[in-house]
């Protein structure tokens, strides 16, 4: 990294504070594209803003990027799904040479449908960039100057922070799409023990699934980021997971608990948290799980926590799950309409529930009505 800063600033060093001003825009840019890049969401945003990025970073007309997907498709935004064939002629360009390519005109390896399917003219000099992880290729970026020489379009003391940009790049992308491969795989085992809770207890996996739902509005509600809001559905639908542990008799039991069988049927958030602890791409649930039984005055279990003690995602969660068990009954006990069932979620705002999200909550059903 050094060695490419070093050679980067050079050519700047003979040619005034103007130069030097340039110098410092343009790693300012690199500085925030590698911040952006490390909270990146999607690979669609990734393609989409890291564009507009590059694109005011260098000064150029045109900055597309595409990616070569795992199972060998190429993902780009386009309006045109027909670029696609001009696409892969640049990846075949790029991956059957060993040599980087540098700025030169279309003409020289683009016929004129590829151009016009990529945007691009005949007089637009372009510069085509694989995107390499070690050896492996992950995708290409291609920036173009309209109606412009190479020297004018891409300076030569543009060539290292074009090298440091696409190095960012493919690892963003490469670190991605382990994470999106470790999301699929965390996504087959939550429904995979949500199966397996359904199977031991029909009636927790259908209010289980309920949960999920209402949890998404609200966590849409508070604004959290998808990532958040995915691990609260997945804590959502798993939160029972820990009664897989629980005894027939008493997870079945046609009437109230004992003491003692109360006991054991509290430890069900405890079990839960343990069996999703030890799960690659789970563990940040883990904390939900165990908590959604606490209250915010401190009353709840299994640790008596309160307030801001509590995981945002168990405080919804607990009043997601009371709601959904006061409407929906138990053996037991008869199911109450949903507006005794607000009703008591807003007696118990403050004491059980988090005041905010009782509020948040019952607005769903103000915007459906």
């Amino acid at each position: 990294m050094t060695h490419y800063i070093e050679n980067y600033s050079y050519p700047y060093k003979t040619r005034g504070s103007g130069a030097v001003t340039r110098t410092t825009e343009k790693l300012t840019g690199l500085s925030r594209l590698s911040h952006f890049l490390v909270g990146i969401e999607t690979i669609d945003t990734l393609i989409e803003r890291s564009a507009v990025y590059i694109r005011d970073m260098l000064h150029v007309d045109y900055c597309r990027i595409f990616i070569l997907a795992p199972d060998g498709h190429y993902q780009f935004k386009s309006k045109r799904p027909e670029s696609g064939e001009a696409v892969e002629k640049i990846f075949q360009l790029v991956s059957n040479s060993t040599d980087p390519q540098r700025p030169s005109s279309l003409e020289q390896i683009l016929d004129s449908k590829a151009r016009e399917l990529l945007g691009l003219k005949i007089r637009d000099c372009h510069w085509i960039i694989p995107l390499r992880v070690e050896q492996s290729q992950v995708g290409t970026l291609v920036l173009a100057k309209a109606n412009s020489t190479e020297i004018d379009a891409f300076p030569l003391d543009t060539y290292y922070l074009v090298d440091l940009i696409a190095d960012q790049l493919g690892n963003a992308v490469h670190r991605k799409q382990l994470n999106e491969q470790l999301e699929n795989s965390s996504i087959e085992i939550v429904l995979a023990l949500s199966k397996t809770l359904e199977t031991r207890d029909p009636y927790s996996g259908a209010h289980s699934k309920r949960l999920a739902s209402f949890s998404e509005q609200i966590a849409r509600h508070f604004k959290m980021s998808a990532s958040e809001t995915r691990e609260l559905c997945w804590a959502a639908l798993l939160h029972d997971i820990g009664k897989i542990g629980i005894e027939d008799s008493i997870l079945h039991k046609p009437g109230p608990l004992t003491a003692r069988e109360w006991e054991v049927m509290k430890s069900h958030s405890e079990v839960g948290a343990h069996i999703v602890k030890g799960l690659s791409g789970l563990e940040n649930i883990a904390s939900i799980i165990l908590s959604h039984h606490e209250r915010v005055d401190g009353k709840g279990y299994p640790h008596a926590l309160r307030g801001d003690q509590i995981p945002m995602g168990a405080k919804i969660i607990a009043v997601v799950d009371s709601y959904s068990a006061m409407t929906e009954g138990r053996v037991y006990k008869a199911a109450r309409t949903h507006e005794e069932a607000i009703s008591e979620l807003k007696k118990n705002a403050g004491l059980m529930y988090d005041p905010e999200i009782v509020e948040a909550f019952i607005s769903l059903f103000e915007e459906a009505s």
